[in-house]
């Protein structure tokens, strides 16, 4: 196996992400490896995502722009929290379903590894929420570094 030369890092933007990012960021700085911060926001499943959201003196958006806007500010918060990274580092938010929109950019991006942080469910909200770090570990072309974030309190 070769040394990686790309990294990618999703995050869901809880407090683990920071984490996750600083752990790519050390993982890539001896390879001199770029390290890309990626969030997924998945549409509601019951919801249509054109679903327009407006409150007084608003211009009418919809429910998938108010969450892009939305995540793309606190990703470009999060990201910029990071005072003059050492490797070069870019990042962004797509749209769908967390773990195939992942693994679709894995491929297409031709990423030699992915990390990013899992909460640890278990049990029923495993069952119910899934565990896209599950998904993406067994599908994968590259490897993947898993870190263990604690839960939000």
């Amino acid at each position: 196996m070769s040394a990686p030369t790309r990294i990618l890092a999703p995050v869901d933007l809880s407090e683990g992400s920071r984490a996750v990012i600083d752990y790519a960021v050390q993982l890539a700085r001896p390879f001199g490896a770029s390290v890309h911060v990626v969030h997924t926001w998945e549409p509601p499943q019951y919801v249509a995502p054109d679903l327009l959201v407006a409150a007084p003196g608003w211009n009418s958006l919809s429910l998938e722009q108010v969450a892009v806007e939305t995540a793309t500010k606190e990703l470009t918060t999060l990201v910029h929290k990071l005072e003059s990274p050492p490797v070069p580092l870019t990042h962004k938010v797509l749209v769908g379903e967390a773990a195939s929109t992942i693994l679709d950019l894995a491929d297409q991006g031709k990423f030699d590894l992915i990390v990013m942080g899992t909460h640890g469910r278990r049990g029923l909200p495993r069952l119910l929420l899934g565990s896209v770090a599950q998904k993406i570990v067994s599908r994968a072309h590259c490897p993947v570094v898993t870190l263990h974030v604690a839960p939000e309190k």
